[in-house]
């Protein structure tokens, strides 16, 4: 069997809450969990927030060289939005615009095609809405951007992010599950006492074990308003994919 592992994160744009901006604790971050690829939501880039040229191999470091950004907000030469990073190649990256009221926070969904050791993993981040009337609209246009892109081969899929959804029942949340299935994981907000399930993963595949696991700890507390997720696969070799 071979294993592959991501994190999933909204790192409060490299802010921690003692207030300082260090997007290095990051990167020792994915480097202490052994990460292969980083999904991050709330990267920031932005001159104005003290962003800096550099911060997305900052995040990344020399072991994860593949990056997918995916802006929804750009300032001169920094930007805001998502990013995934990767030990191993992004084949194919697009950028999802879920078509957000232009009133407020435009709202991306970053799609990766990653080369993996044994096959390509189909990895999208995203972080939707406040609004809850947006964000069932965001979810709707995820699901259709995600079915309509045209795979000759069909790859394990994998949809993670800040979905900002803590009610239930919840109409959104039925909604994404009819079409993926979710992976148990605990509370990661707010991250001093989290209670809130606001960070959540799902996944479209056969034959590959995939879990999740809510990490925690009193240096990683104080990291962001979130805590990470670790999202592990397992699978034997080559892993399964589909000809479509």
């Amino acid at each position: 069997m071979s294993r592959m592992r991501l994190l999933c994160f909204n790192i409060h744009g490299g802010r921690s809450l003692d207030g300082q901006r260090d997007l290095q604790r990051i990167h020792h971050l994915m480097q202490r969990l052994d990460i292969d690829a980083g999904v991050i939501q709330e990267m920031e880039t932005r001159p104005s927030r003290g962003g800096q040229p550099n911060d997305v191999e900052r995040v990344a470091g020399p072991e994860r060289p593949f990056h997918l950004i995916c802006p929804s907000m750009l300032e001169g030469q920094g930007w805001y939005g998502n990013l995934i990073v990767s030990r191993y190649p992004i084949v194919r990256g697009l950028i999802h615009n879920l078509e957000t009221r232009p009133s407020l926070e435009p709202r991306m969904a970053a799609d990766a095609l990653i080369a993996g050791p044994h096959g390509n993993l189909r990895v999208i981040g995203t972080h939707l809405s406040l609004s809850i009337y947006e964000r069932r609209s965001e979810a709707r246009n995820l699901i259709r951007l995600i079915q309509a892109v045209e795979e000759e081969t069909k790859s394990p899929l994998l949809l993670m992010g800040d979905i900002n959804e803590w009610q239930r029942p919840s109409a959104l949340l039925r909604f994404l599950d009819g079409h993926l299935t979710p992976v148990p994981c605990k509370a990661t907000f707010p991250s001093l006492c989290p209670v809130l399930r606001l960070d959540r993963v799902w996944y479209e595949a056969e034959g590959i074990k995939i879990t999740a696991h809510r990490i925690d700890g009193n240096d990683i507390r104080r990291l962001s308003d979130h805590l990470p997720i670790v999202i592990e696969l397992e699978w034997p070799e080559p892993w399964p994919e589909k000809r479509t």
